[in-house]
Protein backbone atom coordinates (compact mmCIF):
# COMPACT_ATOMS: atom_id res chain seq x y z
CA UNK A 1 0.00 0.00 0.00
CA UNK A 2 1.48 3.30 -1.08
CA UNK A 3 0.86 7.00 -0.54
CA UNK A 4 2.32 9.11 -3.35
CA UNK A 5 2.71 12.67 -2.09
CA UNK A 6 3.91 16.05 -3.30
CA UNK A 7 5.16 18.83 -1.00
CA UNK A 8 3.97 22.42 -0.70
CA UNK A 9 5.93 25.37 -2.16
CA UNK A 10 9.52 25.26 -0.99
CA UNK A 11 9.05 21.78 0.48
CA UNK A 12 11.04 18.62 -0.14
CA UNK A 13 10.79 14.84 0.33
CA UNK A 14 11.00 15.28 4.11
CA UNK A 15 8.07 17.71 4.36
CA UNK A 16 5.61 15.01 5.46
CA UNK A 17 7.88 13.13 7.86
CA UNK A 18 5.67 14.39 10.70
CA UNK A 19 2.93 12.02 9.43
CA UNK A 20 5.03 8.85 9.48
CA UNK A 21 4.61 8.00 13.19
CA UNK A 22 0.83 7.79 12.65
CA UNK A 23 0.83 5.62 9.55
CA UNK A 24 0.60 1.84 9.54
CA UNK A 25 3.85 -0.07 9.15
CA UNK A 26 2.87 -1.61 5.82
CA UNK A 27 2.21 1.79 4.27
CA UNK A 28 4.88 3.42 2.13
CA UNK A 29 4.92 7.22 2.02
CA UNK A 30 6.75 8.18 -1.16
CA UNK A 31 7.25 11.92 -1.57
CA UNK A 32 8.39 13.28 -4.93
CA UNK A 33 10.24 16.59 -4.73
CA UNK A 34 10.71 19.24 -7.40
CA UNK A 35 14.18 20.08 -8.72
CA UNK A 36 16.24 22.53 -6.67
CA UNK A 37 15.63 21.20 -3.17
CA UNK A 38 16.33 18.18 -0.96
CA UNK A 39 18.22 15.47 -2.79
CA UNK A 40 17.73 17.40 -6.04
CA UNK A 41 19.25 20.60 -4.71
CA UNK A 42 21.90 20.79 -7.46
CA UNK A 43 19.23 20.84 -10.17
CA UNK A 44 17.75 24.09 -11.47
CA UNK A 45 14.39 25.03 -9.96
CA UNK A 46 11.45 25.02 -12.37
CA UNK A 47 9.03 27.94 -12.38
CA UNK A 48 6.16 26.60 -14.50
CA UNK A 49 3.59 23.98 -13.55
CA UNK A 50 3.81 22.38 -16.99
CA UNK A 51 7.55 21.82 -16.66
CA UNK A 52 7.13 20.48 -13.12
CA UNK A 53 4.45 17.99 -14.21
CA UNK A 54 6.62 16.81 -17.11
CA UNK A 55 9.56 16.35 -14.76
CA UNK A 56 7.65 14.52 -12.03
CA UNK A 57 5.56 12.34 -14.34
CA UNK A 58 8.61 10.46 -15.61
CA UNK A 59 9.48 9.67 -11.98
CA UNK A 60 6.03 8.93 -10.61
CA UNK A 61 4.54 6.79 -13.38
CA UNK A 62 7.23 4.07 -13.26
CA UNK A 63 6.63 3.76 -9.50
CA UNK A 64 2.98 2.72 -10.01
CA UNK A 65 2.55 -1.04 -9.88
CA UNK A 66 -0.51 -2.78 -11.32
CA UNK A 67 -1.27 -4.81 -8.21
CA UNK A 68 -0.42 -2.22 -5.57
CA UNK A 69 -3.21 0.00 -4.22
CA UNK A 70 -2.21 3.63 -3.81
CA UNK A 71 -3.59 7.08 -3.16
CA UNK A 72 -2.26 10.54 -3.97
CA UNK A 73 -1.88 13.41 -1.54
CA UNK A 74 -0.64 16.96 -1.73
CA UNK A 75 -0.84 20.13 0.33
CA UNK A 76 -1.19 23.58 -1.27
CA UNK A 77 1.05 23.57 -4.37
CA UNK A 78 1.44 19.82 -3.86
CA UNK A 79 -2.34 19.41 -4.14
CA UNK A 80 -2.36 21.03 -7.59
CA UNK A 81 0.56 18.84 -8.66
CA UNK A 82 -1.13 15.69 -7.35
CA UNK A 83 -4.29 16.59 -9.27
CA UNK A 84 -2.41 17.21 -12.53
CA UNK A 85 -0.34 14.04 -12.14
CA UNK A 86 -3.63 12.13 -11.79
CA UNK A 87 -4.77 13.78 -15.01
CA UNK A 88 -1.56 12.70 -16.75
CA UNK A 89 -2.00 9.13 -15.50
CA UNK A 90 -5.59 9.10 -16.75
CA UNK A 91 -4.54 10.42 -20.16
CA UNK A 92 -2.10 7.53 -20.46
CA UNK A 93 -4.84 5.09 -19.40
CA UNK A 94 -2.80 3.82 -16.48
CA UNK A 95 -3.98 2.74 -13.05
CA UNK A 96 -5.45 5.69 -11.18
CA UNK A 97 -5.16 6.05 -7.40
CA UNK A 98 -8.00 4.86 -5.19
CA UNK A 99 -8.47 8.44 -4.05
CA UNK A 100 -7.01 11.92 -4.38
CA UNK A 101 -6.61 13.79 -1.08
CA UNK A 102 -5.86 17.51 -1.26
CA UNK A 103 -5.34 19.98 1.57
CA UNK A 104 -4.95 23.74 1.74
CA UNK A 105 -5.84 24.23 -1.93
CA UNK A 106 -8.81 25.81 -3.60
CA UNK A 107 -10.26 24.20 -6.72
CA UNK A 108 -7.71 24.44 -9.55
CA UNK A 109 -9.86 26.77 -11.65
CA UNK A 110 -10.21 29.30 -8.78
CA UNK A 111 -8.16 32.44 -9.53
CA UNK A 112 -5.43 33.44 -7.09
CA UNK A 113 -6.30 36.58 -5.13
CA UNK A 114 -2.69 37.53 -4.48
CA UNK A 115 0.57 37.16 -6.39
CA UNK A 116 3.62 37.42 -4.17
CA UNK A 117 6.46 35.95 -6.23
CA UNK A 118 7.49 39.43 -7.44
CA UNK A 119 7.45 40.99 -3.96
CA UNK A 120 10.72 42.39 -2.62
CA UNK A 121 12.42 40.10 -0.12
CA UNK A 122 11.16 41.63 3.15
CA UNK A 123 7.54 41.76 1.97
CA UNK A 124 7.77 38.27 0.50
CA UNK A 125 8.91 36.76 3.80
CA UNK A 126 6.28 38.71 5.68
CA UNK A 127 3.60 37.09 3.53
CA UNK A 128 5.12 33.63 3.98
CA UNK A 129 5.25 34.06 7.74
CA UNK A 130 1.59 35.06 7.81
CA UNK A 131 0.71 31.75 6.11
CA UNK A 132 2.55 29.78 8.79
CA UNK A 133 4.70 26.76 8.09
CA UNK A 134 8.05 28.58 8.00
CA UNK A 135 10.46 26.90 10.46
CA UNK A 136 11.86 29.28 13.07
CA UNK A 137 15.44 28.43 12.12
CA UNK A 138 14.73 29.66 8.59
CA UNK A 139 12.66 32.67 9.65
CA UNK A 140 15.42 33.89 11.99
CA UNK A 141 18.48 33.15 9.86
CA UNK A 142 19.27 35.53 6.97
CA UNK A 143 21.60 33.08 5.21
CA UNK A 144 18.93 30.38 5.17
CA UNK A 145 16.39 32.88 3.87
CA UNK A 146 18.77 33.89 1.07
CA UNK A 147 19.20 30.22 0.14
CA UNK A 148 15.50 29.30 0.16
CA UNK A 149 14.05 32.51 -1.29
CA UNK A 150 14.72 31.80 -5.01
CA UNK A 151 13.48 28.23 -4.57
CA UNK A 152 10.23 29.27 -2.92
CA UNK A 153 9.72 32.16 -5.32
CA UNK A 154 10.10 29.80 -8.29
CA UNK A 155 7.35 27.62 -6.80
CA UNK A 156 5.05 30.57 -6.20
CA UNK A 157 5.69 31.88 -9.71
CA UNK A 158 4.69 28.51 -11.11
CA UNK A 159 1.44 28.54 -9.12
CA UNK A 160 0.62 32.17 -9.87
CA UNK A 161 1.17 31.84 -13.61
CA UNK A 162 -0.66 28.53 -13.92
CA UNK A 163 -3.59 28.74 -16.32
CA UNK A 164 -6.31 26.15 -15.79
CA UNK A 165 -7.40 24.24 -18.88
CA UNK A 166 -10.61 22.28 -18.75
CA UNK A 167 -10.26 18.64 -19.71
CA UNK A 168 -11.86 15.28 -19.02
CA UNK A 169 -12.85 14.89 -15.37
CA UNK A 170 -11.20 12.36 -13.11
CA UNK A 171 -13.23 9.34 -12.03
CA UNK A 172 -11.94 8.94 -8.49
CA UNK A 173 -13.18 10.35 -5.17
CA UNK A 174 -11.53 13.51 -3.86
CA UNK A 175 -11.19 14.48 -0.21
CA UNK A 176 -10.67 18.21 0.35
CA UNK A 177 -9.13 19.26 3.68
CA UNK A 178 -8.89 22.94 4.63
CA UNK A 179 -8.18 25.23 7.57
CA UNK A 180 -11.16 27.25 8.75
CA UNK A 181 -9.01 30.38 9.18
CA UNK A 182 -8.40 30.59 5.43
CA UNK A 183 -12.02 29.97 4.49
CA UNK A 184 -13.52 33.00 2.74
CA UNK A 185 -15.87 31.31 0.31
CA UNK A 186 -16.73 27.63 0.84
CA UNK A 187 -17.33 27.25 -2.89
CA UNK A 188 -13.59 27.73 -3.47
CA UNK A 189 -13.13 24.29 -1.92
CA UNK A 190 -16.51 22.78 -2.82
CA UNK A 191 -15.80 23.50 -6.49
CA UNK A 192 -13.43 20.55 -6.55
CA UNK A 193 -16.63 18.67 -7.46
CA UNK A 194 -16.19 20.01 -11.00
CA UNK A 195 -13.01 17.97 -11.35
CA UNK A 196 -14.37 14.45 -10.84
CA UNK A 197 -17.38 12.33 -11.75
CA UNK A 198 -17.00 10.70 -8.35
CA UNK A 199 -17.65 11.91 -4.80
CA UNK A 200 -16.04 15.02 -3.28
CA UNK A 201 -16.01 15.34 0.51
CA UNK A 202 -14.96 18.44 2.45
CA UNK A 203 -13.23 18.25 5.83
CA UNK A 204 -12.72 21.48 7.81
CA UNK A 205 -9.96 21.76 10.41
CA UNK A 206 -9.11 24.37 13.00
CA UNK A 207 -6.15 26.44 11.89
CA UNK A 208 -4.51 28.48 9.16
CA UNK A 209 -3.04 27.42 5.83
CA UNK A 210 -0.63 25.02 7.53
CA UNK A 211 -3.22 23.40 9.79
CA UNK A 212 -1.78 20.02 8.81
CA UNK A 213 1.04 20.35 11.34
CA UNK A 214 -1.44 20.70 14.20
CA UNK A 215 -3.57 17.74 13.09
CA UNK A 216 -0.98 15.15 12.09
CA UNK A 217 -2.88 12.15 13.40
CA UNK A 218 -6.15 13.23 11.76
CA UNK A 219 -4.40 13.81 8.43
CA UNK A 220 -2.71 10.41 8.68
CA UNK A 221 -6.09 8.81 9.44
CA UNK A 222 -7.49 10.28 6.22
CA UNK A 223 -4.61 8.75 4.28
CA UNK A 224 -5.16 5.38 5.99
CA UNK A 225 -8.88 5.40 5.23
CA UNK A 226 -8.12 6.30 1.63
CA UNK A 227 -6.27 2.99 1.31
Amino acid sequence: MKIIAFPYAGGNKYSYDFLKPYLKKKMVLEVFENPGRGKRVLEKSLDSIGAIIDDLSIRVIPSIRKNEPYIMYGHSMGALIAFLICKRIQEKRLKLPLKLIVSGKKAPHSPREQKISSYPSAQFWEELTSLGGIPKEVDNEIQLRDFFEPIIKADFRAIEEYSFKKSRQLDIPIDVLYGNEELKNKNDFLDWNRETTNKVTLYPFEGNHFFIHKHAQDIANHLIRGL
